[in-house]
């Protein structure tokens, strides 16, 4: 496979930076039924996903979910404004894509997540291996959406077939597969490591 391969697509969330909501809103209010109320409608809730989609305000997803939990609107914003402080580096992955970037591969990143991407990112020094970077809210489009893929593919000059696409969530490798990529399912730098000495990426 490796012959072919010349670009390496990666997710972000929970492939390159570490983020556990539930564990984040349970550290940050001492009320914990509102911890759990914010992490089911905020995090797991419709408008996280607009948001995503770029086709919803953080303004809006806020006032959208105080509506649903009143009785916690007053945390809302709080945890809406501070939630990037949560995220982390996924131990182990800084270095391995710095080894793919020495081998002369072409990274790309193929992201779900808001505008406020482009501030968090800057304090990730992961992302400055990147060659190219689409994310959902820019784009007003999400992954498994067929869609996406071709637009990275167009846009920064790929062929899905000289492409490998890693993600944590299934429906993302399969639909990356759909359009000619290959894919690997993301369980940790150690296993990801592995699979590309397999296959002679590394």
């Amino acid at each position: 496979m490796s012959s072919i391969i010349k670009n390496i697509v990666f997710d972000m969330g929970m492939v390159l930076l570490n983020f556990q909501p539930l564990e984040y809103c349970l550290k940050t209010l001492k009320d914990q039924q509102a911890a759990k109320a914010i992490y089911e409608n905020l995090f797991c809730g419709d408008e996280w996903i607009q948001c995503d989609k770029g086709v919803m305000t953080e303004a809006e997803c806020i006032a959208s979910v105080q509506k649903r939990i009143p009785q916690y609107a007053q945390y809302v914003p709080q945890i809406m404004a501070d939630w990037p402080a949560s995220l982390s580096a996924m131990p182990g992955m800084e270095e391995l894509v710095r080894k793919l970037k020495g081998k002369g591969y072409g990274l790309y990143l193929l992201s779900n997540t808001s505008q406020r991407f482009y501030e968090f990112s800057k304090h990730y020094p992961v992302f400055r291996y990147f060659d190219g970077m689409v994310i959902s809210a820019a784009e007003k489009l999400l992954k498994p959406d067929p869609a996406i893929y071709k637009l990275l593919c167009s846009r920064f000059r790929l062929l899905p077939e000289e492409c490998i696409f890693i993600d944590d969530v299934q429906a993302n490798v399969e639909a990356a597969k759909n359009i000619g990529m290959a894919a690997h399912k993301f369980e940790g730098a150690s296993e990801l490591s592995t699979y590309f000495k397999n296959i002679g990426i590394l």
